[in-house]
């Protein structure tokens, strides 16, 4: 099923959704990376616990899904992806309000294997012997695919290696190839592999080559819950919530 073909049934399953609720106020509605999906319900208790907010519901999923969804308009109220690009291409087309756009926190992309695997680290994974496959995020619509595919680029091994990729919807995705073993390394998140003890980080994507890993936020423009959105997001960025994102493995935020 293509995207636009996966973001029309969610559309549908909203609409229905809404359909069932009636009139009965409908919870604020985030679409977020699944790379999230650790930390968010802990800063959405916090935000709630807080101020008496509205019910939150979150769709996790690849932040190049999502943005298909709200493209197809969805009901949703704020977006929170795994690259400022979704975000950036929603204000290019007039969906998010500009202004409130923020940084949310930051990520380090790191090389992850079965515990008893092979030892490779990013530059050398052209040595894993042949046969051997590596899962990465569908860089179409994953941005740990396209990170991915940036590091393996300036490390010079990205076309030698692609014939070894199997991809992932997701983040989970990548992660539950690798954790059933038809995969001897996967490149994900630093925060994906913490809970995780059947896989070992066997790298960490540092220095020049590195790809900058953002997560931006912004309010859907014309949502209907647009204000408590923009209430969760600041609330996100506050102190309390980026102590929640920090102990989750998450680094600051971009000024």
């Amino acid at each position: 099923m293509s995207m636009r073909a996966r973001a029309a049934l969610v559309l549908l399953v909203f609409t229905a959704s809404l359909a069932r609720a009636g009139d009965a106020p409908r919870a604020v509605t985030l679409a977020a990376a699944a790379s999230l999906r650790p930390v968010l319900p802990e800063v959405i208790e916090a935000f709630r616990g807080d101020s008496g907010a509205p019910a939150i519901e979150v769709s996790y999923g690849a932040s190049g899904a999502l943005r298909a969804q709200v493209e197809a308009g969805a009901p949703i109220d704020a977006v929170l992806f795994a690259s400022p690009n979704e975000v950036d291409a929603l204000v290019a087309k007039g969906l998010v309000d500009p202004s409130t756009r923020r940084s949310i926190a930051t990520n380090t992309l790191v090389l992850i294997g079965p515990r008893q695997g092979p030892a490779v680290r990013f530059d050398s994974l052209a040595s894993l012997p042949p046969g051997e496959r590596i899962a990465i995020g569908d860089p179409r619509s994953v941005p740990a695919g396209r990170y991915a595919q940036q590091a393996l680029t300036a490390l010079g091994s990205w076309d030698a290696l692609a014939p070894r990729f199997v991809l992932g919807a997701d983040v989970a995705g990548v992660l539950a190839i690798v954790r059933r073993g038809e995969a001897a390394a996967g490149i994900v998140y630093e925060t994906d592999a913490r809970p995780f003890d059947d896989v070992r980080v066997l790298d960490r994507a540092t220095g020049a080559w590195a790809p900058s890993v953002e997560l931006v936020a912004a309010v859907v423009r014309g949502a209907p819950r647009s204000d408590e959105a923009a209430r969760f997001l600041a609330f996100a960025t506050s102190p309390r919530g980026r102590s929640i994102f920090t102990a989750h493995g998450f680094g600051p935020p971009r000024p």
